[in-house]
Parts: structure tokens; C-alpha cells; sequence
């Protein structure tokens, strides 16, 4: 009969010991590239917190790093990684998460795969209901894609052209300013048009002064 009470308890309590583990803020510090599917898991698990989902996002970042020599495919890290990039509004906080996946997704920019981060990014930064940090995190992240900088350069471009139909408001300041530093960094001389068109409206002086940095980094050779 005790052994039974003994075993009912061990399989009550430990489980959650276990899980305590998992979410430790150094348990996902020790998983390396073979335990990538271990990461995506938490990813998705509703029961771990935002803040310890942002650190196996970290770690994740951390990893990609390894990816190149290695027989891992960078779509292990970063096909979860795009999952958790959709909102999730009923959960307090998911912006911070995402900013991290935004930041994350850099270190994928010149690996195998890496166009395929585009189209996503993209749609976060031209996405007006979008939380305004995610989409300048993001806009930030598509500057580091050189490797794909024509489509890089087109989401870019796409987005700031919707904010200059939108004109300036309350949330639109800081994306705007993001996107013109993001395509003055890629230099692609087919943000002439857009650039000049923030230099010439009613958005603040601060954003045109970013503007007009960005088009005296445009590259006009070839």
C-alpha cells in the first residue's frame, strides 16, 4: 500500500518538478543544436510564460550562429520561430516576445532558406494594427538581409509607401523612421522615390533628417 501512496505521488509531483526545470531561466542555455525540436516545443506550449518563451527565442538566436558546417537545416530554428511570430492578442505581453523574434531572425539573414524570412517580416512591418515595436524590430531585421536585398529592398519600400498614404499619427513615427534608416543601410537606389517623398510631407523634421541620411547612402553605381 505505501509503495503505491509512493508512486501515486511521484507521478503527481514530479511532472511538475520536471516542468519547474524546463522553465528554469538556464535550462535553455544548456540546449544545444540537437535539442533544437526541445525549443520549438516550448515555443508552443501555452503554459510557459512569455519571458521564458523570450529566452528560448534567445537561445535559438544563439544557436543559428552554430548552423553553418553543421547537419542541421536552419528551418528548424527558424520555422517555429515564425509561428510564434503570429499575434496572439489574448496574451499579455506577446508584443516582447515577438520584438525577440524579430531581433532573432537576423542571425538567419545570410544563411540557407533565408528568403523565405522575407514575405513574412514583410507582412509584420506593412501591417498597420501590428503593435508599432514588432514592426520597427522587424524593419530593423530586414536591413541585415542583403544577401535577399531586392526583396528586402520591396517589403521596405512597400511599407513606407503605405505610411505616407496613411500621413503622420500617433503610431506611425517610429516605423516610418525605421524603415527610411533600414533602406538607407541597403543603399538600393529604388528608394529615391519613397525618400523623397518623407523628406517633402508633414512628417516631423526628425524623420526627414532620417530620410535625407538615408538618400545620401543610396548607391548609384551600375
Amino acid at each position: 500500500m505505501k509503495q503505491v501512496v509512493f508512486a501515486l505521488l511521484i507521478s503527481i509531483f514530479v511532472p511538475g518538478l520536471l516542468q519547474a526545470q524546463e522553465i528554469s531561466p538556464t535550462y535553455f542555455n544548456r540546449i544545444t543544436l540537437d535539442g533544437v525540436d526541445e525549443l520549438a516545443r516550448a515555443l508552443s506550449d501555452p503554459e510557459i510564460s512569455v519571458e521564458q518563451k523570450r529566452l528560448a527565442v534567445n537561445r535559438m538566436a544563439e544557436l543559428a550562429r552554430q548552423l553553418p558546417g553543421s547537419n542541421v537545416a536552419p528551418s528548424r530554428l527558424y520555422n517555429p520561430l515564425l509561428g510564434a511570430l503570429r499575434p496572439e492578442k489574448d496574451v499579455q505581453d506577446h508584443h516582447v516576445l515577438r520584438i525577440a523574434i524579430c531581433e532573432a531572425l537576423r542571425n538567419f539573414s545570410d544563411l540557407e532558406g533565408s528568403g523565405q524570412l522575407i514575405g513574412p517580416l514583410g507582412r509584420v512591418v506593412s501591417d498597420a494594427d501590428e503593435h508599432e515595436d514588432v514592426r520597427t524590430a522587424a524593419a530593423r531585421t530586414l536591413a541585415d538581409f542583403r544577401k535577399d536585398k531586392s526583396a528586402a529592398v520591396e517589403a521596405l519600400i512597400s511599407a513606407l509607401n503605405k505610411e505616407l498614404d496613411r500621413g503622420p499619427n500617433a503610431n506611425n513615427i517610429s516605423i516610418t523612421s525605421a524603415l527610411c534608416v533600414s533602406l538607407g543601410s541597403l543603399r538600393d537606389k529604388r528608394a529615391l522615390v519613397p525618400l523623397m517623398k518623407v523628406v517633402q510631407s508633414s512628417f516631423p523634421n526628425q524623420t526627414k533628417r532620417i530620410a535625407k541620411t538615408a538618400l545620401e547612402s543610396l548607391d548609384w553605381r551600375g
